[in-house]
């Protein structure tokens, strides 16, 4: 027969119910009739509020517990929780709380933790979860301290929505970044591998035409599709996302346009419920992948065709040096840009066995400094066809750009080779110099008419240097591109060079040195466009 007080304190409530049912003689705490005040007083606070409330006393620490409590205990520990000991009912997580017990009723002063994070088990599973609570003492007639009273309430919800959020702003402010559909890939890959308790594991795949390309995974593996490919295909082709065991496939979307991009294989994380707030989340997180995604796709294919438009212009302005089998030209854009600059190259013949060989460098990159570009190499052409010098080439050239918007500070180096004179006369305007290379493997900087850029007033007139140029000699004229690569000066560039020059040989055909030395002096990032004119001297 339980007493009126605990009757009366236990009516009305589910969990009192319980409390009801329950066979405390069998406890360490006995019948309710024989408890002492304090502890009456404790389960009568308990029952008598809605904010969770945990109550346990003696050697064991026994729970009694209201109905707030009752939903921190999940779906498996109660009702048997209900005049249990604590150690018994929470053993997954003892050790990481009992040492607070401990100093509550040892030193008798309270406990104060804010969004503790637990790995409990009450559902079924390993599941994380967060809590904000206090230890009070319970103290007996006599002052001894003989229970604990827990006031908590759980915040997983707040602590796992803040840090979702946190990932999905910082995952839409490095999307933002992305330069192409790869940068997407690397981005997300990097950044769900920090997620695991969110996302477990992710996928992105690409849809090129009917097949579907894996673009980035956070997963190790070797060939092995996290989902059937067929049911990829069907979430591509559907409008909705796919839950398979504890994984979402979602189709990848721009933001208003219907036709898919790609599909996200989201597994989540495990030790979450995937609830519909969970789904939500991972369905937010596709959304801005497919946004990131479907936007890198159409820049993809607005750059690519504008980069064949860019293309073409290029080669109309520098159209090769066909027809010509002792000389050879190569253009390299800056890398990352369009197809276009302002370098150029030309090479000319003027007849008698007079061939001119040109470079020149326009300040800056793209459109603007091509059409810029083009215009000097057209003037110039015609200058040095009217049989002028090159120093008296440039200078006209001087005249020609003052008029030309653009063309301030561009450099240019021209050279005449005269075979039947076996000479080679020169003249720069502020260029990098050219390299001469003999057949014995020796090389000399082509110097001594350094003068000033384009546009720019110098001491004195332009002037020409004439030296030797004899039966397989080769000229190697470029733009600074080749050989300016910051923070290491232009003179280690020039000295690179000339050592490329010797390794690769003066004897082998000159689409070799050509191709040779662009492939050894340019990086991996080039930061300026390249023009190159290698020209040898035969019979």
């Amino acid at each position: 027969m339980l007493p009126a007080w605990f009757t009366a304190v236990t009516a009305g409530t589910p969990c009192g119910d319980v409390a009801r049912g329950v066979d405390w003689a069998a406890t360490s705490l006995g019948p309710p009739d024989g408890w002492p005040q304090p502890l009456r007083a404790a389960v009568e606070l308990c029952f008598s509020t809605r904010f969770p409330v945990l109550v346990t006393w003696g050697a064991d620490l026994v729970m009694v517990y209201n109905d707030g409590y009752r939903e921190m205990l999940g779906t498996q520990k109660h009702p048997a929780a209900m005049g249990a000991p604590c150690a018994d009912v929470w053993a997954e997580v003892w050790p990481d709380v009992e040492g607070l017990f401990h100093d509550v009723l040892t030193t008798a002063r309270p406990t104060w933790t804010t969004d503790m994070r637990l790995v409990v088990n009450r559902s079924g599973f390993a599941e994380e979860a967060y809590f904000t609570y206090s230890y009070s003492p319970l103290r007996d007639e006599d002052g001894t301290v003989r229970g604990v009273l827990d006031i908590a309430t759980e915040t997983t919800e707040s602590v796992v929505e803040g840090r979702r959020l946190r990932l999905l702003t910082e995952l839409s402010r490095r999307l933002h970044g992305a330069r192409d559909v790869e940068d997407v890939g690397r981005v997300a890959a990097g950044l769900l591998r920090l997620a695991p308790d969110d996302v477990a594991a992710a996928d992105v795949h690409l849809l090129d035409g009917d097949d579907l390309l894996l673009l980035a995974t956070t997963r190790a593996r070797d060939g092995v599709d996290a989902v059937d490919r067929a049911l990829l295909h069907d979430v591509v082709r559907g409008s909705a996302p796919v839950v398979v065991d504890h994984t979402l496939v979602c189709p990848l979307r721009k933001s208003g346009e219907s036709a898919a991009v790609g599909v996200a294989v989201l597994e989540a994380g495990p030790m979450r419920p995937l609830d519909e707030g969970f789904q939500a989340f991972l369905e937010l997180l596709a959304n801005n992948l497919g946004a990131a995604l479907g936007a890198a796709v159409r820049r993809d294919r607005e750059v690519g065709a504008l980069r064949h438009v860019a293309e073409t212009l290029q080669l109309s302005m520098l159209p090769g040096v066909t027809g010509m089998t002792d000389v050879v030209a190569r253009y390299r854009p800056k890398i990352g840009g369009l197809a276009v600059g302002g370098d150029w190259y030309d090479a000319v013949r003027l007849g008698g066995g007079r061939t001119a060989v040109v470079v020149g460098d326009c300040v800056g990159h793209g459109l603007g400094a091509a059409a810029v570009m083009g215009q000097l190499r057209s003037a110039l052409r015609a200058f040095v066809l009217d049989g002028r010098t090159p120093s008296d080439a440039i200078t006209s050239l001087d005249a020609f750009a003052d008029e030309l918007t653009g063309a301030e500070c561009a450099t240019v180096f021209c050279g005449v080779v005269d075979r039947s004179a076996g000479t080679l006369t020169y003249s720069s305007a502020g260029h990098v110099p050219g390299l001469l290379l003999h057949p014995d493997g020796g090389t000399g900087w082509l110097e001594g008419s350094g003068d000033v850029p384009l546009t720019v007033p110098g001491p004195g007139a332009r002037s020409d240097v004439t030296v030797p140029f004899g039966d397989a000699d080769t000229l190697v004229l470029f733009t600074d591109g080749l050989v300016e690569h910051p923070p290491a000066s232009i003179s280690t560039g020039l000295d690179d060079l000339a050592d490329a020059i010797r390794t690769i040989g003066p004897g082998g055909p000159l689409d070799d040195l050509a191709d040779g030395l662009l492939a050894r002096l340019l990086p991996a990032g080039g930061r300026d466009d390249v023009a190159l004119v290698v020209h040898r001297a035969v019979r």
